[in-house]
């Protein structure tokens, strides 16, 4: 008996959430509910009750993981870097999380009103990474407003069809979204181009 029980998986919320991460990531973002989950860690949908209130609760708890993550590496990527260096660093990074977590990625853009511990939106941090990146070109508040969004709008447009398979006739994607990055780079809605940095 105690050996049955030593044998018994241990779990947190913080490794129920990881655990769900990785399961939507190999299996897809509906797949993604309790039941599934408890079958996959090998232990049942009561045992995770205790660390989560429910499927809608884990989706949005990945959710919010997912921002983090991404909002984390945009941050390493880009640190120290300024215009189009910055821009460059930020959606190789930003294409590179989303196809190496899909399902995390898609949860983190279809969940409603995920938050952080602290209340805070749980995109919000990587509004402020974007906004960093787009930072000494020259836009007002207002102007960096739109440039943000319209760069996240088009970094997320992009990384979405791929994920789903829409480009999958034609030239290598990657190709295709070096124009877009480049276009975004030169467009004067994000403000005034910077040559990249030499060493």
């Amino acid at each position: 008996m105690t050996d049955a029980l030593a044998l018994r998986p241990k779990f947190s919320r913080q490794r129920v959430i990881v655990g769900a991460a990785a399961f939507a990531d190999a299996h897809g973002p509906e797949a993604l509910t309790l039941a599934a989950l408890a079958r996959e860690l090998g232990t049942s949908a009561p045992a995770l009750l205790k660390h989560v209130r429910s499927t809608d609760d884990l989706r949005t708890a990945v959710a919010t993981l997912a921002h983090a993550q991404l909002s984390s590496e945009l941050d390493v990527a880009t640190a120290g870097l300024h215009g189009s260096d910055a821009l460059t660093a930020a959606a190789t990074s930003y294409r590179r999380f989303a196809l190496a977590h899909p399902g995390r990625y898609a949860l983190a853009f279809s969940v409603t009103d995920a938050r952080t511990d602290a209340g805070v939106p749980a995109d919000r941090e990587l509004v402020l990474l974007l906004e960093r990146v787009l930072g000494g070109r020259g836009l007002d508040s207002v102007a960096m407003t739109d440039a943000g969004r319209i760069l996240r709008a088009a970094l997320h447009g992009f990384v979405s069809l791929e994920i789903t398979g829409g480009f999958a006739r034609g030239v290598e994607p990657l190709a295709t979204y070096t124009a877009l990055v480049d276009l975004l780079d030169h467009s004067p809605t994000l403000g005034t181009r910077h040559d990249r940095q030499t060493t």
